[in-house]
């Protein structure tokens, strides 16, 4: 019996597809941050309750109940919006909350030796779905779609700069775009960031002063309270959390606009309105009415726009003044974009009525800070520019010779135009 053999083509082999390397790592590394983060301030609500579980004030609260109003607290920083009872809601965003949720992702993404986005991209995902996960934990409307946007952005941003730190390869992408701006716009940009930086220090400097001026305010709010030792715990924590929202409104109140803590209130360089305010010690440092005058705080962020006028023609220099005069307006704009959505961030309500207007208004920020960085920027860029120096030469010896050709023209008309006086007769 014969056996006919049919010959098989054999194609090229198909590469099977697989996970990247260590995404369990990096997934659990984004779930570890977002429990952690989240344990770091249910924990200490939790403690709270425990400490104070025969107070009449709580009723038949459980420490379930504290559990979910400390991950609301916790969701807080995550952009969401949290109802206190039936009267009350609150939106203004603890940014010290959202900080050490952000550090907790670098922490995590740097342990976990994460070298490449598309693992880094299974951190991102464990950390997002984690944070939804216990927003489930609370009841009603927070927000969930904006819980989701921001937790991809703070562990996106987290994860962006521990990919930096750890030198991982850019994506093709970014490095098309690299290429494709120009030399101003890309030293703008830096430029902006250290600008932005140095504002932001201003702004921790100004708080810091504000603090020392009442810091006998702080203590007669505190000890009004009388939380107990705990309690006491508990409320500076909380305090702290919103620090970084107050850095925010320091920079408002350097740029000028100012901030308002409640409808019909202002705090600014040259008007402070005040009204009734909720018994918080934090607040005890904001500005008096009786300090007003300081107009002259708008000059800061003038001057550290000429700082990095200097800095683009020392390090970045620009072959033509309207290149450098470009890159002046970048970093007036980079720093304007990233203050509107700070101001963004810190501005919210912490209960009904008035209350639910707290913070800065971002287009007045945006506005008063590129005007005030481009001022500084692109007059230092231009005065110091070769170009500019050659123009001005240029027109000044075009006048001084028009002024001289002037001048001669005018003797030589008037010498020709005047008669000699004829000698008197004898």
């Amino acid at each position: 019996m014969t056996t006919t053999v049919h010959p098989q083509v054999v194609g090229p082999a198909q590469r099977a597809r697989r996970l990247p390397e260590a995404w369990l790592r990096a997934s659990l590394a984004g779930i570890e941050a977002a429990l952690i983060s989240w344990l770091l301030v249910v924990v200490p609500t939790v403690a709270a309750y425990v400490a104070t579980a025969a107070a009449p004030l709580l009723g038949e609260a459980s420490w379930d109940d504290a559990a979910v109003i400390g991950t609301g607290l916790w969701l807080l920083g995550h952009g969401a919006s949290v109802e206190l009872g039936d009267v009350a809601t609150v939106s203004l965003t603890p940014l010290g909350t959202t900080l050490v949720s952000a550090l907790l992702v670098y922490g995590g993404a740097r342990r976990a030796r994460l070298r490449r986005p598309a693992t880094a991209a299974f951190a991102l995902a464990g950390y997002t779905l984690t944070v939804l996960g216990l927003s489930a934990l609370v009841t009603g409307p927070v927000g969930r779609p904006v819980v989701a946007l921001c937790a991809l952005l703070v562990a996106g941003l987290a994860l962006a700069l521990a990919l930096r730190r750890a030198r991982a390869p850019r994506p093709a992408w970014w490095l098309r775009l690299l290429d494709a701006l120009p030399d101003a716009v890309r030293a703008g940009v830096r430029a902006g960031w250290m600008t932005l930086a140095v504002l932001l220090a201003l702004a921790v400097l100004a708080l810091s002063i504000a603090l020392v001026q009442g810091v006998v305010t702080v203590l007669e709010l505190h000890e009004a309270l009388a939380p107990g030792r705990m309690g006491t715990v508990v409320l500076v924590l909380g305090q702290l959390a919103f620090l970084p929202t107050m850095v925010v409104w320091a920079l408002a109140w350097i740029a000028g606009p100012g901030f308002a803590v409640g409808q019909g209130t202002l705090f600014s360089p040259s008007e402070v309105i005040t009204a009734p305010l909720p018994a918080v010690p934090a607040l005890g440092v904001l500005p008096d009415p009786a300090t007003t005058g300081l107009g002259w705080v708008v000059l800061l962020p003038v001057l550290a726009g000429a700082g990095a006028g200097w800095w683009l023609h020392r390090r970045r220099f620009q072959d033509s003044w309207w290149q450098a005069a470009l890159s002046g307006v970048v970093t007036a704009a980079t720093v304007a974009v990233v203050g509107a959505l700070l101001t963004v961030a810190a501005a919210g309500g912490i209960g009904p009525g008035r209350l639910a207007t707290v913070g800065a208004s971002a287009p007045a920020v945006a506005g008063a800070l590129a005007w005030q960085v481009a001022a500084g920027a692109v007059v230092v860029l231009l005065v110091l520019h070769p170009q500019v120096h050659a123009g001005v030469a240029r027109a000044y010896r075009r006048i001084v010779r028009r002024t001289d050709d002037g001048g001669a023209r005018t003797n030589d008309d008037g010498g020709a135009g005047t008669s000699p006086t004829p000698p008197p007769e004898s």
